[in-house]
């Protein structure tokens, strides 16, 4: 099991002299008409995630209500997404693709596989988007997707979730424990998968760990969109995949302890544990030896250590 000091070397820090690109770029695909709320929650994770830039594609009707809930976001539709303009050749980012998509939109369909077959970045599927994944399985063209995507694609399943990715290829996930269904998924969809529970499971080839730091505040509707923000920060920065997921899924779980000892655990919300992220970071960099962190953050770090 990896230790606290490990997970704490995994944050990316920003270089002294760093910008909004250098610090990477994380393109979101998130929010149906019927739910702009995941797009609003998973993008705010991406920045709070340390991505310098955050660009959302949504659908149309939810373009205003983004622009407004966070100004410093880049908003555009669904209709002007094309993937090598979004990022281009080059450039340091990742996609996020499925929050709050629905499973039986053509059009959203067309979005995952323009993501899968032109990206070239890391991709991380979640919600909705997951469903179209068994077929898009077995389209020819899927072991070139892989080719591009090797070791750069991440899943995000919850266990229904997992349950219907396995289900097709008799991978039958509800006989099976977390560790063991997020391994056969894992190789089968030649992807990190990271099994969400009361424990996070995160698999990829001879690789797993489990996180054990989620609580019970975390199985309210929205939390699964905020990991997913968090781990598509990370990954838009450059870190390598699998310690993304890692971290991403322990950050949550810490947000999500220090939302309870604020909010309790009924009240809480996915909102709360949003908010909980920067206080997380700091909490986990006070057993980081990172150069760059600076002396004020220190004194936070030490003061936040000392009260929990």
């Amino acid at each position: 099991m990896i230790t606290q000091e490990e997970l704490a070397s995994y944050i990316p820090y920003p270089a002294k002299d760093a910008h909004k690109y250098s610090r990477g770029k994380c393109v979101l695909l998130a929010g149906s008409a019927s739910y702009p709320g995941a797009a609003c929650l998973a993008a705010r994770a991406s920045q709070y995630a340390g991505a310098g830039y955050t660009q959302v594609f949504t659908a149309f009707e939810n373009k205003l209500l983004l622009r407004l809930y966070r100004p410093s976001l880049v908003v555009n539709s669904f209709q002007d997404f094309f993937p090598l303009q979004a990022l281009k050749p080059g450039s340091t980012g990742a996609f996020v693709v499925g929050p709050g998509f629905e499973s039986n939109d053509l059009q959203l369909l067309s979005l995952v596989e323009s993501v899968l077959n032109y990206a070239a970045r890391p991709v991380l599927i979640d919600g909705g988007a997951l469903s179209y994944l068994p077929a898009l399985r077995e389209d020819s063209t899927w072991q070139n997707t892989l080719t591009i995507l090797s070791g750069t694609l991440v899943l995000t399943p919850h266990f229904g979730e997992a349950v219907r990715l396995g289900q097709p290829f008799n991978i039958d996930v509800s006989s099976m424990s977390q560790e063991e269904a997020a391994h056969q998924l894992s190789v089968y969809y030649n992807a990190i998968v990271v099994f969400k529970g009361p424990d996070t499971v995160v698999a990829y080839n001879d690789r797993c760990e489990t996180i054990t730091c989620g609580n019970e505040v975390l199985s309210k509707a929205g939390t699964g969109d905020v990991l997913s923000g968090i781990i598509g920060g990370l990954l838009a920065q450059g870190m390598d995949p699998f310690e993304a997921c890692v971290l991403g899924a322990s950050i949550h779980g810490k947000a999500g302890y220090i939302a309870q000892e604020r909010y309790g655990l009924v009240s809480t919300c996915a909102e709360e544990v949003l908010d909980s992220i920067p206080d997380a970071f700091i909490a986990l960099g006070v057993l980081s030896s990172h150069d760059d962190i600076s002396s004020s953050d220190k004194d936070v770090q030490t003061l936040l250590s000392e009260s929990n």
